[in-house]
């Protein structure tokens, strides 16, 4: 049984068309479900709870990446699988993960192709994507070695999927199945600008502090986390739903 969670920024009436194209489609392909629309009233994490009650084994997250990442935390303990549609091409977890945007991702999800992902964790927040903290008072404390910036633009990132620059021209794709995150160390304001200097370092667990006040860790984009944290890699955790032409 499937659960389509739409987020609620697709209220929006701009969004209609989609989504109601997207229907049709899983449809067509046999694959439709339960749909649930996210507003102030409807939590996600007890629409997920009550879509498991009711036998749901498939949760899939209609949105971007902050959707996405929002639903990690509440199903990474539960024997689901979990899926996205993007609803723009914006979508670096869809790219990853091979999924392409709008209807073409409902064929992805016919084919049911599982993969058992990586997370990573800090603290006792799990993260998909990355996680970042901006400050110069920042030390990594590596197995056997520490690590600190070298100045105020430093971006400290512990990545589980990989990173693109803006226009994609450089990439680097990790990969979320291999048992460890990277580090990355870059010394430029922009993030992977041509040309920048870049400290990639791959672990299983380090520890995390900063000196100056008022410094967060955030993960995914989304959540807010004050140092000191262990960061780690959390080997399979999660059933996602990949495309053939996933990046890893």
């Amino acid at each position: 049984m499937y659960l389509y969670i739409y987020d609620n920024f697709l209220t929006e009436k701009k969004y209609q068309s989609q989504l109601y194209k997207i229907e049709n489609r899983l449809v067509d392909l046999g694959i439709k479900g339960r749909v649930v629309r996210l507003n102030i009233l409807k939590n996600m994490a007890e629409v997920v709870e009550d879509g498991i009650k009711q036998g749901v084994k498939t949760v899939v997250v209609v949105g971007n990446d902050v959707s996405f990442s929002k639903i990690i935390n509440i199903v990474a303990d539960k024997n689901v699988v979990l899926g996205i549609v993007p609803v723009d091409n914006k979508s670096k977890i869809g790219k990853i993960l091979g999924i392409p945007p709008l209807g073409a991702a409902c064929e992805v999800l016919a084919q049911r192709i599982i993969k058992n992902v990586d997370l990573g964790k800090v603290g006792n927040y799990y993260f998909i994507d990355s996680a970042v903290i901006k400050n110069e008072d920042t030390t990594v404390h590596m197995p056997s070695y520490k690590i600190k910036p070298t100045g105020p633009q430093n971006i400290v990132s512990f990545n589980n999927l990989g990173i693109f620059t803006a226009n994609e021209e450089t990439k680097f794709n990790f990969d979320p199945t291999d048992n460890q995150l990277e580090l990355v160390m870059n010394s430029t304001k922009d993030t992977l600008k041509k040309g920048s200097d870049l400290t990639i370092i791959p672990f299983k667990e380090v520890k995390v502090e900063c000196s100056k006040p008022g410094a967060f860790i955030i993960a995914d984009q989304v959540t807010k986390l004050k140092p000191p944290a262990i960061v780690s890699v959390v080997s399979k955790k999660l059933k996602v739903i990949v495309g053939n032409k996933r990046l890893f």
